[in-house]
């Protein structure tokens, strides 16, 4: 699995997402722990800099802007980025909102991810922490 970096991001969200799913995983139609689900979206290392990731946006930041903020702080340029996986949802650690709209932010168990030419199956189940838009509500 290979994540896109925040220069790649707009090259690729160009390619494979509509402007508003740019910025969140696809979650499960209906939300369950342990559902399966697809998507191309914004994943980090921990939950902390996750929520940093939608406090940025919430404030303004464009996504690669925020990317990249998040990234320095870790001191990790991989810490936050844009990946394309098959996940297992895990449970939803924060609920917050981000602009007009409200984001989980879900730990999730990733499968396998897109390298850019292909799926590849994870070699053990990794923990991540997906930026999801909370279906169905809004603020």
């Amino acid at each position: 699995m290979r994540r896109v970096g925040a220069a790649g991001f707009v090259l690729f969200a160009a390619a494979v997402m509509t402007p508003a799913s740019a910025q969140s995983v696809s979650a499960p139609s209906n939300n369950g722990i342990g559902d399966p689900g697809v998507g191309v979206g914004i994943i980090c290392n921990t939950p902390e800099q996750a929520e940093r990731f939608v406090g940025l946006r919430g404030k303004g930041a464009d996504v690669p802007v925020a990317l990249n903020a998040v990234n320095a702080e870790a001191r990790d340029t991989k810490a936050c980025g844009v990946a394309a996986v098959a996940f297992l949802r895990d449970q939803t650690i924060a609920t917050r909102p981000m602009g007009d709209r409200l984001v989980q932010i879900v730990r999730i168990n990733v499968v396998a991810g897109f390298n850019g030419t292909g799926w590849q199956r994870a070699s053990a189940m990794s923990v991540q922490y997906a930026v999801i838009e909370a279906e169905g509500q809004s603020v």
